[in-house]
C-alpha cells in the first residue's frame, strides 16, 4: 500500500553513517572509523557489576517498579553532587534524567519551537539537531565556523537575519563532528549575544570530561544568570553507552515544560538509574574520566601520526584535545562524495562533512570526520594508509 507519511518524514533522508553501516554489514573486513561510539574497553565493568548486584540485593523491588517521571532521587542526588563538585551553582537549577543527552534535542525543539521557527547551530554539527528541527517543522540555520569553532560575528548576523530564532545548539567541548573546543572568551561572547537577542542555548556536553590533559573550559551553563541555558550531559561516553543515561540541568521554572515535552519516550529505566547511583556513590567518577581521557589520547596520537605519515600535505587535521573525533580538511578541489564512495568500497569507513552540514546541498564542506575510539592502532594504521593512498592518487 502507499503510506500517507507525515510531511516531516517525507523530507527525511538516510544519514551518511547509515550508508556506511549497510555496506559494512556485508563486509566483515571493513575498517570502520565512522561511528561515534566509546570503546567498551573503557567501561568500568567490574564496578558496574558490583553496583548492579548491590542494587538488586538491597533495592530490587523498587528497581523493578515504575519510577518518577523526572528520574530516581538517588541518581539525581549523585549527579547533583558530581556537578556541584565541578563548580555548578544548583541553587535555582533542577535535574531531569534522560536516555542520553541526544534525546534532549527533541525535548528542546518540542518545548520551544513552532513550525517556521529557527534553530541555529554551527555549520557542521551533530545531525541529531537536524532531525529535531525537522520533526517540529523548524528551520535549521548554520553559523559559519573556523578552527576555533563558531564565528561570533556570523552568529550575530544570523540572529539578525532570523528574528524567529528560538535557540542555539552547541557542543562546545571536543565537538561532534569537528573535535573543536570553544575558548572561554568565545563562550562568554556567545552567552552575551543570547542575552542581547533573547534566545535560548542548548549546551550539549557528552565529551568534556574526556580531556587529554585535564584542561576543562567553563561550561556556558555556569555563565547563565537568567535561566536561558539548558545543559545536557551524558554518562554514555564515560560509563556505558548501552545503559543510555543522561540528564538536563535547567532552571527550576523550566523543568516542568521540558518534562512535558518528552512524551512517551521520556520514561527512564529505574534499574539503570539506581545502578548508576550506586556506581557514583562508591567510585571516583572523575578519576575514571581521567583514565578514559588518557586512553583516547593514545588513540588520537596514533591517528594523527598516521595522517602525517600517509596523507598529502594539502590535507590538514584539526588536532583534538579530548573526546573521540578528529576532523581532517581536504582541498576544495577534491570531489568529496566520489572520494567517500571509493573509500567505502576500499573498506574504509569515515564520514564526509556534508553528513553534518546544515545545508549539505549548497555548503557540503571539504572534510572528513574520523572516530578513533574503538579501533586498535593496527586498524587505524591500515585504514589511514588506504585513505592516504587514495587521496594521493587524486591530489598529487
Amino acid at each position: 500500500m502507499e503510506y500517507k507519511l507525515a510531511d516531516q518524514l517525507k523530507n527525511a533522508h538516510p544519514t551518511a553513517i547509515r550508508k556506511i553501516y549497510m555496506y559494512a554489514c556485508d563486509h566483515p573486513e571493513f575498517l570502520d572509523l565512522s561511528i561515534g561510539e566509546p570503546s567498551a574497553d573503557t567501561f568500568p565493568l567490574k564496578e558496574i557489576a558490583e553496583a548492579s548486584r548491590d542494587m538488586y540485593e538491597n533495592n530490587g523491588k523498587v528497581a523493578l517498579a515504575y519510577g518518577p517521571y523526572a528520574g530516581m532521587d538517588d541518581c539525581i542526588d549523585e549527579i547533583r553532587k558530581w556537578v556541584e563538585r565541578r563548580g555548578f551553582d544548583m541553587t535555582n537549577e533542577a535535574i531531569e534524567m534522560l536516555p542520553g543527552s541526544g534525546h534532549g534535542m527533541d525535548n528542546m525543539a518540542n518545548t520551544f519551537c513552532n513550525e517556521g521557527d529557527v534553530i541555529l547551530a554551527e555549520r557542521f554539527a551533530y545531525p541529531g539537531i537536524q532531525n529535531a528541527a525537522r520533526m517540529v517543522g523548524a528551520k535549521l540555520v548554520g553559523v559559519d565556523m573556523d578552527d576555533t569553532g563558531i564565528i561570533i560575528e556570523d552568529l550575530e548576523k544570523k540572529v539578525k537575519e532570523n528574528p524567529r530564532t528560538k535557540f542555539l545548539y552547541l557542543c562546545p567541548s571536543f565537538s561532534n563532528p569537528t573535535g573543536i573546543t570553544i575558548s572561554n572568551e568565545k563562550r562568554k561572547a556567545i552567552y552575551e549575544i543570547a542575552q542581547k537577542y533573547d534566545f535560548m542555548i542548548y549546551e550539549d556536553d557528552p565529551y568534556s570530561r574526556l580531556s587529554f590533559d585535564g584542561d576543562f573550559k567553563t561550561e556556558i551553563k555556569k555563565l547563565d544568570t537568567d535561566g536561558r541555558v539548558v545543559y545536557a550531559a551524558s554518562l554514555s561516553k564515560i560509563v556505558s553507552s548501552g545503559m543510555r543515561i543522561g540528564f538536563f540541568i535547567c532552571n527550576k521554572d523550566l523543568r516542568q515544560y521540558l518534562e512535558m515535552s518528552q512524551g512517551n519516550a521520556g520514561v527512564q529505566s529505574v534499574p539503570v538509574m539506581l545502578t548508576v547511583a550506586n556506581y557514583m556513590k562508591h567510585n571516583d567518577i572523575e578519576a575514571h574520566c581521567r583514565k578514559v581521557g588518557e586512553y583516547y589520547k593514545k588513540k588520537a596520537d596514533c591517528l594523527l601520526e598516521c595522517i602525517d605519515k600517509y596523507f598529502p600535505k594539502s590535507c590538514k587535521a584539526i588536532t583534538p584535545k579530548g573526546g573521540i573525533f578528529a576532523w581532517v580538511e581536504v582541498p576544495e578541489t577534491l570531489d568529496l562524495e566520489e572520494t567517500w564512495d571509493e573509500l567505502i568500497h576500499a573498506n574504509v569507513g569515515v564520514v564526509p562533512s556534508f553528513g553534518f552540514s546544515s545545508d549539505p546541498d549548497t555548503i557540503p564542506g571539504n572534510a572528513f570526520r574520523i572516530c578513533y575510539s574503538t579501533q586498535p592502532p593496527e586498524v587505524i594504521d591500515e585504514a589511514m594508509k588506504i585513505m592516504g593512498n587514495l587521496l594521493h592518487s587524486k591530489l598529487d
